[in-house]
């Protein structure tokens, strides 16, 4: 048989929440145990397009964005679709995701992303002051583009953006050029995102890692079987390496967080949102991270290569075939903005599947169904950029610390909340439809 082993935090999941929850946690005095999985998971935590972006404060569930969504289905750009053989299983969620899209969510996120995004870029300059390589450079992200109505566009975006303190700077062609002579003349304009930068996610997820070990955090490589609540105070993982004992569990697994809270009784709209990436070696880099409007893509000029992100698929966890097609597209779509040869061979290609939720904000806090398990995820195209972040707030949950911001606004319990309400409505919609076909006498 084999043998218990306890600690007082298991983290389930080895990507950059999982481990910064872990490194936050150890460096607070707690022991803890890591589960990583035992075979690749295709998470997003090495090859995402490694934007630090304080200013993506608004969710992604905000007014417009079901106009975006489905414009982008429409002419086929590969910003936003649905794998064909998951649509039906994604109705309800697409419905849910509508319904939160609301200005009101919107006012209800901001602080809690605000919170998580500035808290990274405070841990991401510590440990670039005790000497960690995380390949990172501040100056801003530029967003470029190359039509007038989407330039017209997105200098209406940084007015409602600069509503939430958001500072931006806004760029003509000529001074776009001037700064980033890799540019082409299709070009129009741009505008900075002036407290944004960029790093290296697999370097960064690297740093974390090894100051949770500095810590103690121990790692087991494992299969987690089931999750068992033991009283308010204790919880069991059942892995396939032995049994875990702890005060708390934290699942922070990515897409595979629903499955694995699921037969404690949580309901949690988490889906797969599938990303692509190629890193081109042997290309030249432009000076700045960039966002392609038009062309809806991701750049950064890491020293191992320029990296091309893209892609809002959403799909079931187990599609994870990298498609040479897309990685192609993500090529030529840079090529039409970047000087570069629109046949240049796509390299280092990747795909990962983002946990998006239905009102664009992440799952952060004890499950009411089993108060020792703590879930942490959920943050979509933000993993990276909110990891850290979310690590050291998932810490102050464990050491009984207030949260900064309201906790109702990412508490699992939202959305049970939520369907609750829904129910209700049906309920009486279906009531009164019934009373009035009942006294027609049909």
């Amino acid at each position: 048989m084999s043998s218990t082993r306890t600690a007082d935090v298991v983290v389930i999941g080895g990507g950059i929440v999982g481990r910064s929850v872990a490194s936050s946690a150890a460096r607070r005095g707690m022991t803890v145990i890591v589960v990583e999985p035992m075979s690749a998971t295709f998470g997003t935590s090495s090859a995402n397009a490694g934007h630090l972006v304080p200013s993506h404060r608004v969710p992604f569930a905000a007014p417009g964005m079901v106009r975006a969504g489905l414009r982008s289905l429409a002419v086929r750009d590969g910003a936003f679709a649905i794998a064909p053989r998951a649509a039906l299983g994604l109705v309800p969620w697409l419905m849910r995701f509508a319904r939160s899209s609301t200005q009101a969510n919107v006012a209800r996120g901001v602080p809690v992303l605000r919170q998580l995004l500035e808290s990274t870029v405070d841990e991401l300059q510590r440990l670039r002051g005790a000497g960690a390589d995380l390949d990172a450079a501040d100056g801003g992200i530029l967003q470029v583009c190359s039509s007038s109505a989407g330039l017209e566009g997105l200098h209406h975006e940084a007015e409602v953006w600069g509503k939430w303190g958001v500072r931006t700077e806004a760029l003509d062609a000529s001074a776009l050029r001037a700064q980033e002579p890799m540019l082409n003349d299709s070009v129009v304009g741009a505008v900075r995102l002036a407290d944004d930068g960029r790093f290296d996610p697999a370097l960064l997820l690297a740093a974390v890692t090894a100051e949770g070990d500095l810590h103690g955090v121990d790692t087991l490589t494992a299969r987690v079987a089931r999750i068992e609540q033991r009283g308010d105070q204790l919880a069991r993982v059942h892995t396939s390496d032995g049994v875990l004992d702890a005060r708390r569990v934290v699942v922070a697994a990515g897409v595979w967080t629903p499955s694995l809270c699921r037969p404690l009784g949580a309901r949690l709209p988490i889906v797969a949102a599938r990303g692509n990436s190629v890193t081109l070696p042997d290309t030249a880099r432009p000076n700045s991270p960039m966002l392609l409007v038009e062309q809806r893509m991701a750049l950064n000029p890491l020293a191992q290569g320029l990296r091309l992100t893209g892609g809002f698929r959403l799909t079931r966890p187990n599609d994870r075939e990298v498609n040479p097609k897309r990685s192609r597209e993500l090529v030529e779509r840079a090529a039409q903005v970047l000087t570069i040869p629109a046949d240049t061979s796509a390299a280092n290609e990747w795909t990962g599947l983002r946990p998006a939720t239905t009102d664009g904000l992440p799952i952060i806090g004890a499950l009411a169904c089993a108060p020792a398990v703590i879930v942490a995820a959920g943050h979509g195209m933000l993993g990276s950029t909110t990891g850290p972040g979310t690590g050291e707030v998932v810490a102050a949950l464990l050491a009984g610390e207030v949260w900064p911001f309201d906790a109702a606004a990412v508490s699992p319990d939202r959305f049970a909340r939520t369907s609750s309400r829904t129910s209700s409505r049906t309920s009486s919609r279906t009531s009164s439809r019934t009373s009035s076909r009942q006294g027609s006498g049909r």
